[in-house]
Order: structure tokens, then sequence, then C-alpha cells
């Protein structure tokens, strides 16, 4: 137990790792053509992409170290504090070490005070000039605490992040990726989406604390624009070598939706501005911190800038479902996904025991995709459970029908009620949500499986690679390989590979679960043999910082097997 326990550590720092390294080499290449600039070999705008890009990697490095050049908070404070972290990794339990909340100042006579609220609430509450009610009185959020990276003249430089968004599916790409063409997840296009949301922002602001001021009373203008709310959109990112595809399929082999788990990925929401407002994002004054639009003596250009967008992180787990193109009906595509996402959503509470605010969900883009991610503290570890299993579809489509009625008939709910799909966080849905259009749907998943396979290959092509890999000496090898594809087991990474800090070669290997699997048949019986295979184990167990799985030719390969699943 203890020395599985010291490989789970070292395995939930592989992503600050990454992170880290990842901004050192952005960092360096951003350095390599600005030194180029200087000896005139680099194009005007090349130099001031790369300038962007080197201070958007010192910024990254600065918060993966504990460092902050724009303010003096505690290292307990700063989101990779290390107890924060190792829970948000799943390593350590996360109820101590809460995701870091977005606060407001609230003035009063007696020095003021500061509330809280969870960043997926901040981005919409405590935005620029919103209305906050406290304690029986009204103060308007006009100013923001400027994070501050240096001076340039009389104008202060602000740390914003540039990023670029797929339309189609909604994932986001910032750092190196941001000169891409194409998005690095589904392939398309980079866009604007139906709403006219544009795919290019160069001044996205992360939220820091916000300052009020006393309204007495507001203006029937500020009235009709905050009583449409703001434009927020979210998108997602996976982390580095963290996501693992998946099918459901039916008994008959019809394919009915491509799930994605993503391990820690990163959601982003960003708020584009009032949706009722005359321009994009918002005007932040620089010098100041006053959003553009709460000060009248703002409006100074030198200082002023337009177009600045909000933006709240997190990390956490996610699940990607996206159904396949003959599934989603002709008519009323978009009522059958909107009703099919809170359907999964709530049979996921419910299978799992989860409460409401547990579990959240959203439609993504224009290439109809379902994102489910855990919002709680820590998160619950269930949407690794809905691919692991073969039947979990099967389970959440049955307790889907339950939910919507279909097993025992509701009469009073035509199509849709706040006892099976309405609720008060999907009221704006309401006109689209219809339980009829998705029984078909749910009635075929109560007859499927779950399919795991690599990225990038069908389940089909993997086992195919990895048969021609084995041993031709040794069938018993083909025969657990076999076994694995035939009940739904996640399929190894590779077969035959050498592990060189152990000097060995296992039978198969799960890279990202560290497991080493070998399939002993009789000539590991004899005595030379099996003192050979325990020095091996110890190199890879002690050395290597693999887990070893050795599957015995002469014991019950069910249970055998059945163990091996659990690992992976």
């Amino acid at each position: 137990m203890l020395d599985r326990a010291i490989i789970e550590f070292d395995k939930a720092g592989d992503r600050w790792r990454q992170l880290y390294k990842d901004a050192v080499r952005q960092r360096d290449n951003a350095r390599h053509i600005i030194d180029r600039s200087n000896r005139g070999g680099v194009s005007t705008e090349d130099r001031i992409n790369a300038e962007a890009s080197e201070k958007e990697a010192k910024r990254q490095i600065d918060l993966l170290i504990g460092q902050s050049m724009s303010n003096k908070r505690r290292s307990s404070e700063f989101e990779f504090y290390p107890y924060r972290y190792f829970a948000a990794e799943g390593f350590l339990p996360g109820f101590n070490f809460p995701r870091l909340p977005v606060r407001a100042y609230i003035p009063d006579s007696n020095g003021g005070e500061f509330i809280a609220r969870p960043r997926v609430v901040a981005i919409r509450e405590l935005a620029p000039t919103n209305i906050v009610y406290y304690e029986g009185n009204k103060f308007q959020i006009n100013k923001t605490k400027i994070p501050v990276s240096g001076i340039d003249y009389k104008r202060v430089k602000i740390d914003y992040k540039r990023v670029k968004l797929c339309a189609n599916c909604g994932y986001f790409h910032e750092g190196e990726d941001f000169n891409r063409d194409l998005c690095s997840n589904c392939g398309a296009k980079f866009q604007s989406d139906s709403y006219g949301n544009l795919p290019t922002l160069t001044k996205v602001l992360p939220m820091e604390t916000a300052l009020t001021r006393r309204r007495e009373r507001i203006t029937s203008d500020e009235e009709e624009r905050l009583k449409y709310g703001y434009n927020i959109t979210t998108h997602f990112r996976y982390a580095e070598q963290r996501q693992e595809p998946a099918e459901v399929i039916s008994n008959d082999g019809e394919k009915l939706l491509k799930l994605t788990l993503g391990e820690t990925a990163d959601i982003w929401r960003i708020n584009r501005g009032l949706k009722r407002g005359k321009e994009r994002g918002f005007k932040l004054d620089t010098a100041t911190g006053f959003w553009g639009d709460s000060k009248s003596d703002t409006e100074n250009l030198e200082k002023l800038d337009t177009e600045v967008h909000l933006l709240v992180t997190d990390t956490c787990n996610i699940l990607v479902i996206q159904p396949e193109k003959d599934i989603l009906p002709q008519e009323n595509s978009e009522a059958f996904l909107t009703t099919l996402q809170y359907a999964l959503e709530r049979s996921i509470q419910a299978y799992y025991k989860l409460e409401e605010n547990e579990l959240a969900s959203e439609k993504l883009g224009e290439g109809k995709y379902l994102l489910f991610w855990e919002a709680a503290e820590g998160g619950a570890g269930v949407l690794s459970q809905t691919i692991e299993n073969p039947k979990s579809f099967q389970d959440l489509a049955e307790t889907a029908l339950d939910i919507c009625h279909f097993k025992q008939p509701k009469e009073t709910c035509s199509v849709a009620c706040y006892e099976c799909l309405l609720s008060y966080r999907n009221q704006f849905d309401h006109p689209l949500l219809d339980r009829h259009l998705i029984q078909p749907f749910l009635e075929k998943l109560t007859d499927s499986k779950v399919v795991r396979h690599s990225q990038g290959k069908s389940r089909d092509e993997q086992y195919q690679q990895l048969l021609e890999k084995t041993d031709p000496s040794s069938e018993f090898e083909r025969i657990v390989l076999k076994e694995i594809y035939q009940r739904g087991i996640k399929l190894p990474n590779d077969a035959q590979v050498l592990i060189p800090e152990a000097n060995c070669q296992p039978d198969f290997v799960y890279q990202k679960e560290k497991i080493a699997v070998f399939c002993d048949g009789s000539v590991h019986d004899t005595p030379e043999q099996q003192e050979k295979d325990r020095i091996n184990d110890e190199n890879l167990e002690f050395t290597a910082g693999y887990h070893v799985c050795r599957l015995r030719y002469d014991l019950d390969l069910t249970a055998q097997l059945d163990e091996l699943a659990s690992w992976v």
C-alpha cells in the first residue's frame, strides 16, 4: 500500500511538471525570436507576438512556483499551493483547501468588508456594472484590482491572456497554440459562432478582487441592460496526456456516442460583456482599475482599454459526449440535445447519489458537444466510472427512463416537469425540453456497452496492433489480450516495450497508470525463471515506479482480469 502511495504521489506531480516544462519552452522559444529580431532577422509583427508570448510564459512560471509580480498574496492563496494542487489531482482530500473564490469589497462606515463568491457565480454576480445587494443596500461593481506587470511610460501594462476559441467544439488555445489556424481538438477552422462571438480574444483578464460603490438608485437604461444579463461562454482544454476516448455502441454494432474523459482538465468561463450592450467586452481604465461604463471621467483614450473580457478558470475531471451524426434527428436537433443533456445529468446524479451542485453540464460550440464536469470540491470521481464500467450507459439510460416517467407514467407531465427535467438552473432552456424526443434513444442505450480505446485509434485497430506485437512463442499472451478485448477492459498502450530504468520488457504496458503486465506461462515455473521475475519486479516497482501485474496460466483468468480492470 505504501509503495503504491509513493507511485501515486509521483504521478500526481506529472501535470505540474508538464505545465512547467511547457511554460519554460514557450519562454525560451519567444526569447530566441526576440534575440533574432535584435539582429534584424524577424518582422515587427513576429517580435510583438514573441514579446506577448514571453510575458505569458513568465506569468505562468510565476504562478506555478507560487510567486506573483502583481500583488503580495499569501502562498496558500495561489492555485498551485501544494495542498490545493494535490487535492485537485485527487491525491489529497480537497475539503480543507477549497477552490479559490473571487471577492468583492463592500465599503461602509466601519471600514467595509469583503464578500466571497464561487468563481462560477462571480463571473456574473461580480461582473462590471452589476448591482450587488448587501444588507438592504445596493452596491455597483465599478472597479477591479489591477494585476500590474510593469509600467510603460504613464500607462500600466496589464497581464492579459490571448486566446483562440473553437466555435465548433469549445476548445481553447493559448500560449504557443494561439498561432494555430485549426482547432487542435476537432480540426475545425477558427471562426465566429452563430451568436457573433469572435474566436480570437487578445485582452482576457483573469478576475481579481472587485470593488464597489454604493448606489441609491439605478437608471432605466442601466436596468434594461442588466436585465438581460451577461454573455458568458464556456470552454475547455484537456491536460497533457490525461484524456481517454471511448465509444458507446449498441449490441448490434451501431455507434451511438463518442466519449472523452479528461482528468484534471481546464475549464474557462469568459464574460464577453452585456448581452444588450453596444460594444464587445468591457472598457477598463488601466491606470485606476475603474470600469469604463461606471465612471464618467475615464474616457481618456490614452489609458482606456476596450474589448476587455473577464475570465474565471477551474481544474476538474470532465466528460465530453458527442452523439453520432446519425443519432441526431433532422428536426428538433437542438431540443433533442438539450433534453439529452439534462436527462444524463439527472441520471448521473441519481445513479451515483450526487447532490445537484456536485455535477454540472453545458452544451458546447456548434458541433453538438455536451460537457459534464465534477463541480464539487475535490471531485466525486464518478465520471471516470462512466467509461470504466462497460455497462454504465445501460444503467444511466434505465435511470433516465425512470426519471422521465416512462417506467411509471405521470399524467400531469406532458413534455417536462420539475420532478423530471425542469429546474431553476436550466430555466432558460425550459422551452426546448421534451422528454418524448429522447425516449427511443434512451431505450437504445439500455442495450449498449462502453468500449475504450487509445487516442486516435479505434479499439479494433489498437487490438490488431497489440496482437501483432505479442511474442510469437507465447500463446498465453494472445489468450490474455483476446479476453481483455472481448470483455471491454481498457486495452494496454503498448506491448513488448523495453523499460530502460528497469532493464526489462513487460508483455503489456499501461503507460498512464504505470502498470506492467506479464503473462506467465509454464516456463515461469522453474526456480531460475522465478528468481529473474523477482528481480524484474523489484526493478520495475522501486526503480521505474511501475505496478506489476502477473497473470498466471494455472490460475483463474477471469478473477485475475477483474483485478486488472480495477487498476486501469
